[in-house]
């Protein structure tokens, strides 16, 4: 068969066979989309994917003279203060995370000075309870476990979970 035959057009002229079959082709195509976008339409609208972004918290220190009034915001600090009687000092941080931060060093206390002001406590501290203040999350309790006889010492910041400063 001759591909190349003309096709009366019913008008003056004749059109190709391959001619034909393309505005075929690209009709059909043009009905498909059509078809495509009418579905497309009433189809439900899909729901936005909720991205998850982890908060590194903060944690209030008021460690120093010049942070002792007001407090800074910091992460893993090397020194901090606990409470009004408690402080940890050279803290090696192993876990910081958006729930919880964990870290070990050496306490001091108010409630220990005539024992751990020479020789500090060994001790692990953890982090918790992440809230947000004034725009900023930061951890809002510890809890603080020395190593060996922490029952030798009478203090409340020894006692289990105890509120951190969040201003």
């Amino acid at each position: 068969m001759n591909r190349n035959a003309h096709v009366p057009t019913g008008k003056a002229g004749t059109i190709s066979r391959g001619k034909a079959a393309l505005a075929a082709g690209l009709a059909g195509a043009a009905v498909l989309g059509l078809f495509a976008a009418q579905s497309a339409n009433s189809a439900p609208p899909r729901k936005p994917v909720a991205s998850v972004t982890t908060v590194s918290p903060y944690v209030v220190n008021h460690f120093g003279e010049e942070n002792a009034d007001t407090g800074r915001a910091e992460r893993r600090p090397k020194d901090l203060v606990l409470s009004e009687f408690t402080g940890i000092h050279r803290v090696t941080w192993k876990v910081w995370g958006p729930t919880k931060a964990v870290g070990t060093g050496e306490v001091t206390g108010t409630w220990c000075l005539d024992t751990c002001l020479d020789k500090p406590l060994k001790a692990t501290v953890v982090l918790s309870d992440p809230r947000t203040v004034d725009g900023r999350v930061v951890y809002s309790a510890f809890t603080l476990a020395p190593a060996g006889r922490s029952n030798a010492y009478d203090s409340e910041d020894l006692q289990g979970k105890r509120p951190l400063a969040t201003r």
